[in-house]
């Protein structure tokens, strides 16, 4: 059976749903460190107990006709989650359009947040979506070379921890890898940036558009 059909399962078998729930357990943990950006305790945490209820309430409410499990469990996690923010941080800390309520289409509110997370991403290096608009590559060519680029990055450990921690591109390793015209990766920086985070971050909508499939150092 694939996980949808364990999910219609679980709903009436208390084992098959603890099963389902020890078995994802690192894909929760995943999902809330992708979104909140920071290490979850696999031991003990609010949020891992938020996700785990959360992923439990998705097999409880899941639809087998209208998509994924995967890709419903996912929103439902991260609802909760901006549920917990928005109940124990001030009303600022969360933006109020990050909290969805369309129940009927899994994929759209899953494509909503992932943007959600990609906008929260981008301003760990002060870019904003305005920016990628202004600044995105005219020509076909230039886009390839800046996917080049941050393919190169993102299949490096060394340059891609530098880049998160440093929140700089490593220019010089580029150059000399790539021989690229230092110019050229200056101009086009917050564009690299972007790409760098699509493909080494849990963002598969996004992946599409890029039609990227290759896993990544993960730092």
């Amino acid at each position: 059976m694939n996980i949808n059909e364990r999910v219609e399962t679980a709903k009436f078998d208390l084992n098959e749903r603890e099963n389902l729930i020890r078995e994802y357990t690192p894909f929760i943990i995943k999902q809330l460190s992708n979104f909140l950006n920071k290490y979850i305790d696999d031991k003990n945490s609010d949020e891992l107990s938020i996700g785990l209820m959360a992923f439990n309430e998705a097999i409880e409410f899941y639809d087998y006709g209208k998509g994924s499990f995967l890709n419903f469990s996912t929103m439902l996690i991260k609802r909760r989650v901006i549920d917990y923010l928005r109940k124990n941080y001030s009303e600022n800390t969360i933006p109020i359009e990050m909290y969805c309520e369309n129940k009927d289409d899994y994929e759209s509110e899953n494509r909503m947040l992932e943007m959600i997370s990609f906008k929260s991403l981008l301003s760990l290096y002060n870019i904003t979506i305005k920016d990628l608009v202004k600044e995105s590559p005219k020509h076909k060519d230039t886009r390839e070379i800046a996917l080049k680029i941050a393919q190169t990055i993102c299949n490096s450990e060394k340059l891609l921890k530098y880049l998160k921690i440093k929140k700089v591109i490593p220019i010089k390793e580029i150059v000399k890898i790539l021989n690229i015209n230092k110019k050229t990766i200056e101009r086009h920086r917050k564009y690299i940036i972007a790409l760098v985070i699509i493909i080494s971050e849990d963002l598969p909508i996004l992946k599409q558009y890029l039609n990227i499939e290759s896993e990544v150092p993960q730092v």
